[in-house]
């Protein structure tokens, strides 16, 4: 079965930086499903190489780029589930930049729990299947409850690969159910 939706992993290549966020701020940044608060004083930094489109901050939030925002919010119907909040990344080589936290404002319900594979005697997700009926009509959603996690459909895939806004992102294949198990 070919895969129809892809988890976006930060991925280590050549050149591509990581950004930080101050030791003394208080981790999580942004927990999806929960509302993100004092953002609007952070302060984060590139560090080790070039931006990229889209970064796991270890202050624990999903940084993206500009582009990568207005390309998300082409293919996202209810605004409401995602919001971006804009903040000021420095770099010494590279030059400041405003980027976003990407948060969403909820945990979506698509996981099919008999076909996923778990930690054991956990529900830390291994291996995870969707539930097609819940996912067909989904670009752009987030699966985990602890961890900021962002899924896209093949179509939000092919369109970063398009733009070039891939550089530094690992796609990591997630397959659907045939049924509608949960």
């Amino acid at each position: 079965m070919k895969p129809k939706f892809y988890d976006l992993l930060p991925k280590e290549e050549k050149n591509g930086g990581l950004v930080e966020a101050p030791e003394d701020w208080t981790y999580p940044i942004a927990m999806d499903g929960k509302e993100v608060t004092d953002w609007q004083s952070l302060v984060l930094e590139l560090k080790y190489g070039k931006y990229a489109h889209f970064n796991m901050c270890t202050g624990g939030a999903n940084i993206i780029s500009e582009e990568l925002k207005k390309l998300f919010e082409s293919f996202v119907d209810d605004p409401t589930l995602i919001e971006y909040l804009p903040v000021k990344v420095f770099s010494k080589e590279y030059g400041d930049k405003w980027m976003y936290i990407m948060h969403f404002k909820k945990i979506f319900d698509v996981v099919d729990k008999k076909n996923s594979i778990y930690v054991p005697g956990t529900d830390i997700l291994i291996k995870e299947r969707l539930i097609y009926d819940k996912v067909k009509d989904l670009k752009i959603f987030n699966i985990k409850k602890n961890l900021n996690d962002v899924v896209v459909s093949e179509e939000v895939y092919q369109a970063i690969k398009k733009q070039k806004l891939n550089f530094c992102i690992e796609f990591v294949p997630i397959y659907c159910s045939a049924s509608t198990t949960t």
